[in-house]
């Protein structure tokens, strides 16, 4: 089975973790930020697709990270897009 990591363009995020990294949406290339939970994500499934909240499909399953549920709290306002 195919897995997806949704994720945010970066230029989209008002708000940023501590610990997170930048990649590529795989269909479109801006630049995304990914979450702890997501780097964990692509940890555990190698071949994981990052898609940006734009391309994503809108209607397909979806389920939160492994703790992604906690990451809002642990993040704080992005400055200077």
């Amino acid at each position: 089975m195919a897995v997806d990591l949704i994720t945010m363009r970066l230029a989209d995020m008002t708000r940023v973790h501590p610990e997170q990294i930048t990649g590529r949406c795989a269909l479109c290339q801006h630049e995304v930020g990914i979450y702890p939970s997501g780097q964990r994500v692509m940890r555990a499934r190698p071949h994981v697709r990052v898609v940006c909240q734009v391309c994503m499909t809108p209607g397909k399953p979806q389920t939160l990270a492994p703790g992604a549920e906690y990451e809002p709290m642990q993040s704080r306002v992005r400055h200077g897009k």
